[in-house]
């Protein structure tokens, strides 16, 4: 049964993704608030999806602590591919940072880019964080919301890896709020797994970095805020 959810799950996720993009090119023309909505009601049924085809809901705590207006950031844990997909649900316009190999994906790519989401080349050194941080401190002046996995990459339960230090350029010269979040997605969702299993993934949004950090003492305190808290999201 495992195998079958699975199964018709990924199927799921692969047209409804689909279509979304498709739908998506028709709106191209269209002012970008209207990419944005047909993101968020996306999001919205993979959540739905992920809920009655496999029996795994999401939780998200934490979110009352976001500002209603102003720009922000939110640096989050990340260990599957659905902690991409759950931001579009619940804020209005979250612009996420992504890799830059996802810009080559036809359909995906128009999609991300006409949401307002801001590319990565996590090879290309300086040049490019500062192209990052460029269009970033852009979106964040404009009042627009920022999602960012500072390790860069997907991590397995119980483990870490080095925190980037794009995220303390942001936090260092845009003088807008970080919230840390952690999420315990990789139990169910395993980055490198077919198999999705029943349960509850949480996700946690923490208060905000306070203001005034060196880079080292604001990356040590990001990482200890995120990792602390991912120890209390236990398996369910």
């Amino acid at each position: 049964m495992l195998f079958l959810r699975s199964l018709f799950f990924t199927s799921y996720l692969i047209l409804d993704t689909f279509f979304t993009c498709f739908f998506g090119l028709l709106l191209l023309p269209l002012p970008p608030k209207f990419a944005i909505k047909n993101a968020h009601f996306w999001s919205r049924r993979i959540i739905i999806a992920a809920k009655y085809i496999l029996g795994l809901k999401l939780i998200i705590k934490g979110a009352e602590i976001l500002p209603k207006n102003g720009g922000y950031i939110i640096a989050c844990k990340h260990q599957s591919a659905f902690d991409t997909i759950i931001f579009h649900s619940f804020i209005p316009e979250p612009i996420m940072i992504f890799k830059k190999e996802l810009a080559y994906i036809p359909l995906i790519r128009q999609q991300l880019l006409k949401t307002g989401c801001i590319p990565v080349d996590r090879k290309g050194g300086t040049n490019a964080m500062r192209n990052m941080f460029e269009e970033a401190k852009a979106k964040l002046n404009a009042g627009k919301s920022i999602v960012i996995f500072p390790e860069g990459t997907r991590t397995a339960p119980g483990t870490t890896t080095v925190y980037n230090p794009g995220v303390f350029l942001l936090y260092e010269k845009c003088n807008v709020p970080v919230f840390p979040a952690a999420i315990n997605s990789g139990y169910f969702w395993p980055r490198n797994s077919f198999r999705k299993k029943k349960g509850t993934i949480t996700l946690q949004i923490l208060p905000p970095m306070p203001s005034g950090l060196k880079k080292q003492e604001f990356l040590n305190e990001l990482k200890n805020n995120i990792e602390n808290s991912m120890l209390k999201l236990q398996k369910n």
